[in-house]
């Protein structure tokens, strides 16, 4: 008995993990999380990031201010605590006051951002969302 119900589990357990689609751990959507260093009115202690499993990012103060057609690109692993990224936006979003890119640490259901080339500041802190 045991050996028929031993091989329908393991065929089970084989399928789902044959069949899960694993994505990427910045995909979703991210909050502020307390108060945010000074600097981008419109990525401040309200901003928001959504990032979508194609790689496109929509960042801002939600639902006024937000600039949308980011691309996300994850850069090369270095063995440190969590996944990196690279957020970059177009140049729509001049109109709208957030950092032109942001380099991005995601550990768990906490992200960390700070504007590309921003040395010995402060990050922004978002959890997840979802």
């Amino acid at each position: 008995m045991r050996r028929t119900l031993a091989v329908p589990a393991f065929a089970m357990v084989l399928l789902l993990a044959g069949c899960s689609e694993e994505s990427e751990p910045i995909t979703g959507e991210w909050v502020a999380d307390g108060p945010q260093p000074p600097g981008f009115s419109d990525f401040a202690d309200r901003a928001m990031i959504r990032v979508d499993k194609d790689g496109e990012a929509l960042l801002g103060t939600s639902p006024m201010s937000l600039c949308g057609d980011a691309k996300v690109t994850a850069k090369d692993e270095d063995g440190g605590g969590g996944k990196e990224y690279r957020i970059a936006f177009s140049s729509a979003c001049i109109t709208v006051n957030v950092p032109v890119s942001l380099e991005v640490v995601v550990d768990g259901d906490t992200l960390e951002a700070t504007p590309t080339g921003l040395q010995g500041g402060k990050p922004f802190r978002f959890r997840r969302a979802d």
